[in-house]
């Protein structure tokens, strides 16, 4: 196993999505600060990027840091209008290719609320924390959504394939769907070989599953694996020791399954973010040479 620095951390430094000119900034700070490795995300339909991608593929050249995933964020993926649909597909293709002419292996996506279900304002319990309640539209119905999620489920990993990618999906606490055995279901019923799950203890662990029970359940279908701190009340991602996971337990349990991929350090919220990270990063590379 290697550890990566997360985009988590460069979001903290300069915002969502952060602009060109501080993403390379951001790269040059991960790669001198030790890391070798830097997962990115990318904001569906930011022209900026694309039209400048070029420029951060000859970054991460010069400073010979590696590009493990690509987190596609498309917030429109799941909505109930099919136009959406079509166009965060569109703007997923234009993701993956990105993720491939950059050397990275993997690009990624999230279970994004859809649109039409709105978020009750002032519900949230934390800022930036997910909404406690939401309001559905008339007429709305579970199983036609699901289906929706199904088949663009299909299609994102169809197009990843087409671009010799794995693609994953990250579970997190405070979307729509986030139940281990739920995400399995779906991933099972896409038929897709190349298809799996982010592990993110901070998230799981939020939604009250077996941190270790959880890598038993997904087994295969880890393709990466974020690590932050927190006590179970909220998905925070604190530094280890703020909160109650055993990262050398999970860490144990990974080599078990067989999984020998990123370590991503994936805390938020954090001063002096970076230093954080570094002595994070030292800390996970004990506990894996130890196992």
């Amino acid at each position: 196993m290697k550890v990566a620095c997360g985009y988590t951390i460069p979001i903290t430094k300069y915002g969502l999505p952060p602009s060109l000119s501080n993403h390379l900034k951001a790269m040059e700070e991960v790669k001198s600060s030790g890391f070798s490795a830097l997962e990115m995300e990318l904001v569906a339909g930011e022209k900026d990027y694309l039209e400048n991608w070029g420029k951060v593929i000859q970054k991460s050249k010069d400073l010979h840091l590696d590009v493990p995933s690509i987190m596609a964020v498309t917030y429109d993926m799941f909505s109930l209008d099919e136009r959406k649909q079509k166009q965060s597909i569109s703007h997923f293709a234009e993701i993956c290719a990105l993720t491939r002419d950059i050397g990275a292996k993997m690009v990624t996506n999230c279970f994004y609320l859809p649109p039409e279900l709105v978020p009750e304002e002032k519900t949230e319990l934390y800022h930036g924390g997910p909404p406690v309640n939401i309001s559905t539209p008339k007429n709305f119905s579970w199983s036609a959504l699901r289906a929706i999620v199904l088949n663009q489920m299909i299609e994102m990993a169809n197009l990843a394939k087409q671009n010799e990618l794995d693609f994953a999906l990250e579970l997190r606490a405070g979307d729509f769907l986030s139940s281990v055995d739920g995400i399995i279901q779906l991933m099972d019923e896409t038929g897709a070989d190349n298809i799996g799950v982010v592990y993110d203890c901070a998230h799981i662990h939020a939604v009250k599953e077996y941190l270790e029970l959880a890598i038993l359940k997904f087994g295969k279908f880890i393709k990466l694996v974020h690590l932050s701190d927190n006590d179970g009340t909220q998905a925070y991602h604190y530094v280890p020791g703020r909160g109650n996971i055993d990262f050398s337990a999970i860490i144990k349990r990974l080599f078990e399954i067989g999984y020998n991929d990123y370590l991503v350090v994936d805390i938020s919220g954090v001063e002096n973010i970076l230093v954080e990270a570094v002595k994070m990063k030292n800390n996970l590379e004990n506990m894996i040479n130890s196992h």
